[in-house]
């Protein structure tokens, strides 16, 4: 996963695609990815998110330019 200093933008589903640039944006895998996990980043279905996790993490990432997403239960509302 890239790290940006631009903040974590909050949306209430996946965007389509990128507001920023117009990229694919995917899933983020956290967690030790299994074969089928690092396969999957590789063909751009999932980002690697890494291993450590903790409450709040980004739900999506845009792969053209790394902007990540973090799905929210109405305003300002973070769904657990």
């Amino acid at each position: 996963m890239k790290h940006k200093t631009d903040p974590v933008t909050a949306v209430l589903r996946k965007p389509r695609k990128c507001p920023q640039c117009g990229g694919k944006v995917v899933h983020i895998l956290y967690g030790e990815p299994s074969v089928e996990g690092f396969e999957m980043a590789e063909r751009g279905e999932v980002a690697l998110g890494g291993c450590i996790v903790w409450e709040s993490m980004p739900d999506y990432q845009c792969l053209g330019c790394g902007q990540l997403f973090r799905k929210v239960h109405g305003p300002g509302l973070y769904m657990d």
